[in-house]
């Protein structure tokens, strides 16, 4: 498949979005002057049964490709979700969320698809599923005294129940958004500091979801993950969605911002003065 607008999304300038910003393609706005803001979004499919559940226990992200045909797709699907960043242009994740798909509408209305084709995922009781960056195959996870933001980067939905998380259950980000979470009239709680940062990162970072047994595990710790056999009967998959919000410096100022309305000689010979 041919990759010729790999990661090439525009920097929009407000008032010319329209759309939702392409994940695929990597494509930001300009929220605040000199600052890009991202918002990447995908999913996992889950379709195995419970007896291989021990081999589903980590999941890199699929970004769908725009390009909805399968069979004559230009661009593939991007089967992983990477936050770009640099040491001369670092991002800042400051927000992440994670919820398990449902059919909209739910009830039987008529709508299309006809039929469901998501399923609820199926799980060890009290075990968790986390969002946050890869540490090279494990998460970070959150620890309760974290001095890093990654409660920022991170996102974890309730507890499975009954063996399952039901459709629709999710969640947002562990600290919501990076700011003092305890102001009062007697200041500032210097133990919220954690809650308040971004979470930095100065090289391309993969997000990916992990089934964990608590939201300060730094191992894939839980038991694997999987559908039921009569929704695999039926053709439906459960599908972990998520998204991951950062922020990046501008790329440095060009000449090309500027050059054509600076004084140039208006013909051979001429002056600017």
């Amino acid at each position: 498949m041919a990759t010729y607008k790999s990661e090439a999304g525009a920097i929009l300038q407000p008032g010319n979005q329209v759309n939702r910003l392409s994940s695929f393609n990597t494509e930001g706005v300009y929220g605040w002057p000199g600052v890009e803001a991202f918002e990447l979004i995908g999913y996992a499919k889950v379709s195995n049964l419970a007896a291989d559940k021990a081999s589903y226990k980590s999941f890199d992200l699929i970004v769908p490709s725009p390009d909805r045909r399968p069979d004559d797709r230009v661009r593939d699907n991007r089967t992983s979700l990477v936050v770009q960043a640099s040491a001369d242009r670092p991002a800042y994740i400051y927000g992440a969320s994670i919820a398990i798909a449902q059919d909209i509408p739910s009830g039987g209305e008529p709508s299309f698809p006809a039929s469901p084709v998501t399923a609820d995922l199926g799980g060890t009781t009290g075990e968790f599923l986390l969002l946050g960056p890869d540490n090279s195959g494990s998460p970070y996870g959150v620890p309760s005294t974290q001095a890093n933001g990654l409660a920022a980067a991170s996102a974890i939905p309730p507890a499975a129940a009954s063996s399952a998380w039901a459709q629709g259950v999710g969640d947002t980000t562990v600290a919501d958004l990076p700011f003092w979470t305890s102001v009062t009239t007697l200041g500032i709680d210097d133990q919220d500091a954690a809650n308040s940062m971004f979470y930095k990162v100065t090289a391309d970072t993969t997000m990916k979801v992990f089934n964990v047994n608590g939201v300060t595990s730094t191992t894939v710790d839980g038991d694997g993950v999987f559908i039921s056999s009569d929704d695999s009967d039926d053709g439906r998959a459960a599908y972990i969605i998520c998204r991951v919000n950062y922020l990046r410096p501008a790329a440095q100022v060009e000449w090309n911002s500027i050059q054509g309305m600076i004084d140039f000689a208006s013909q051979s010979g001429g002056k600017d003065d």
